[in-house]
């Protein structure tokens, strides 16, 4: 069984507080186009929210999909990680942000095959950078040291998986034969990039 675990619940300060995942992308919000991506890929869907305020705004666009709460504040996503990984019912997890409206379904099969038998598989750019937003986790290691970042207080999204013993990576030129113009990774973080995606 194969989950996905969305991260919506971000203030999009970037975004003038704007609720990122319902801005609208064609004729439907990103969070859908997220969605819809992942259905034809993945087993169970989960899409981490904030807290209950922005569950009631986002609720009538999940398909319902199942929702996890932050329990632990100012965490950065640490937090929706943490209680998505408790909540998924797959051995991995692809974690993707809700700005990504072009997610490659080839790709994300390609991060799950790789990540067999390994505790990981993450893109890494020519620079290497990862992309770890973008990439396939074994559930029960994941949890557990996100678990431990947070109660060590360091809050970014790598902690976690610098802590992991068996990581694969993927270069980006491999990612590339299958999306030629890595859409896969457009995100979305300020009213302008809303935009650009209207005029594509």
């Amino acid at each position: 069984m194969r989950s996905a675990l969305i991260l919506a619940g971000g203030r999009s300060r970037r975004m003038g507080y704007r609720e990122k995942a319902l801005l609208p992308i064609g004729d439907k919000t990103i969070l859908e186009h997220v969605i819809d991506a992942l259905n034809g890929v993945v087993d169970e869907i989960i899409i981490s929210m904030r807290d209950a305020p922005q569950q009631e705004l986002l609720n009538d666009y999940t398909q319902g999909h199942n929702i996890v709460l932050d329990k632990f504040a100012d965490v950065g996503p640490l937090s929706g990680i943490l209680e998505g990984f408790k909540a998924a019912k797959g051995e991995y997890v692809f974690v993707v942000a809700c700005d990504m409206p072009y997610i490659n379904t080839d790709v994300v099969e390609l991060l799950f095959k790789r990540a067999e038998e390994h505790d990981a598989t993450i893109p890494v750019w020519e620079n290497e950078n990862l992309e770890p937003m973008h990439a396939v986790y074994r559930t029960l290691p994941m949890a557990v040291e996100t678990e431990n970042a947070i109660l060590r207080n360091e809050k970014f999204v790598l902690a976690p998986v610098f802590k992991m013993q068996d990581l694969v990576f993927i270069k980006i030129d491999e990612i590339r034969e299958l999306d030629p113009d890595l859409r896969t990774f457009i995100n979305v973080n300020t009213p302008d990039d809303v935009d650009k995606l209207q005029d594509d």
